[in-house]
């Protein structure tokens, strides 16, 4: 009689319901939504149908809203979790939803509203962290210490533009912006972030995960120093780019971010075979690096080589973590194994749109066709998820149901 009842059972789950006690539910799909919304612009533009440059409307749904709704998601569903601690209560979810929400509308009609709802988004996230480690049994991977210096640059990096767009920021508060919140923001909690999920992917020991322990012990300080030395020095190439130094801050970047992948994920080390898995995330990271590096050697191509690792490391980064999470938690594992090669082609168009972009700067007089080219190459990938994997989202996971018991 329960196994008869398990399907009628599960129907009444309602998704709002899975949403709150799995908040990349919800966050995920919304951050691939505002995604395609902030690259549309360019193309929509392009081709007259709009009459505003998107310029700021593009930024804004790319950081706030695409890669903010999932780390937002990811946050508040794992770091609960790897803390031991209570999860995140209705109205916070809710709160972080509607400023999500008011982020990415704000973003196309009032740049004030949209930094100043995105600061109250991250404000009451830190207010929610500090709650949680205050409460922890346990302690983060020592990598997380990379994701929060991302999170704290971005608040700075948000409140620098607001300051621009008030119409009180200088050159100062431009660079800062520029630097923190479209940079810092994106690699620091990739690289950090993946030190410990990484391993998960690929099948490695995982160095990042130690015995429950809500102190400190020596191998986490250990690891902790590699985070923050990393973190020190990224954030001292700052100055040293407003000085007038724009090729060593790069380089310098590159190296912090490169050394950290070598020494703490598996990425680099040997392996007794060789992973679709480990491929992608090796470009990923790949083009994280090798953007600073172009820039470093031809400073005048800096925003077309960032877009390198925007649209190859950080979409690619997040169509891998993202499947394996939305797979996962709703017990479709035959599709987490049959996603590899898929993901595979995703991270060769992305390869592709990344090229465009960079075309459009090398070669002016193609640049209307190049910009189309690279946003239909980055929507292919997205409108992709949206279809293939984002349903899964509103599956509940197996384990979790009266059918498990």
């Amino acid at each position: 009689m329960e196994n008869s009842q398990c399907p009628a059972n599960l129907t009444k789950s309602r998704f709002c319901d899975l949403a709150v006690a799995e908040p990349f539910r919800i966050f995920f799909p919304l951050g691939m939504a505002f995604g395609i919304a902030g690259v549309a612009l360019w193309p929509l533009f392009q081709g007259g149908l709009i009459d505003f440059y998107p310029l700021d409307a593009h930024i804004r749904l790319m950081s706030y809203g695409f890669l903010g709704s999932f780390v937002v998601g990811f946050l508040l569903t794992a770091g609960p979790r790897l803390l031991s601690c209570p999860s995140p209560s209705k109205l916070l979810v809710h709160l972080q939803l509607g400023l999500s929400l008011a982020t990415a509308l704000a973003s196309l009609v009032n740049n004030v509203i949209a930094d100043t709802a995105f600061l109250l988004q991250l404000g009451s996230l830190f207010a929610f962290a500090g709650y949680g480690f205050a409460k922890r049994q346990d302690l983060p991977p020592p990598g997380f210490l990379l994701g929060l210096a991302g999170l704290l640059s971005a608040f700075v990096g948000a409140a620098c533009l607001l300051q621009l767009s008030l119409g009180n920021g200088g050159a100062t508060s431009y660079t800062l912006s520029r630097v923190l919140l479209f940079q810092s923001f994106p690699a620091l909690p990739i690289i950090g972030i993946g030190a410990f999920f990484f391993p998960k992917l690929t099948g490695s020991p995982n160095p990042q995960n130690f015995p429950e322990n809500p102190l400190p012990s020596i191998p986490w300080l250990k690891r902790a120093a590699w985070a923050v030395a990393t973190i020190l020095l990224f954030l001292a190439t700052i100055p040293l780019e407003m000085k007038g130094n724009a090729s060593a801050a790069y380089a310098i970047r590159a190296l912090a971010c490169g050394l950290y992948v070598a020494f703490e994920t598996p990425l680099l080390k040997r392996a007794k075979s060789t992973t679709s898995q480990r491929l992608h995330l090796v470009l990923c990271c790949a083009s994280l690096v090798a953007s600073f590096l172009v820039i470093a050697l031809y400073p005048h191509l800096r925003v077309a080589a960032l877009h390198i690792f925007f649209i190859v490391g950080l979409t690619g980064s997040i169509l891998l973590v993202s499947c394996r999470v939305i797979f996962g938690h709703s017990g479709s594992f035959k599709h987490a194994r049959h996603s590899a090669k898929p993901l595979l082609i995703g991270i060769a168009i992305l390869l592709g749109g990344a090229a465009s972009r960079l075309l459009m700067d090398i070669s002016p007089s193609w640049r209307a066709v190049e910009l189309y080219a690279a946003a239909a190459l980055w929507l292919s990938v997205a409108l992709a998820w949206i279809f293939l994997v984002a349903p899964k989202s509103a599956t509940p996971d197996p384990d979790d149901t009266p059918c498990s018991h």
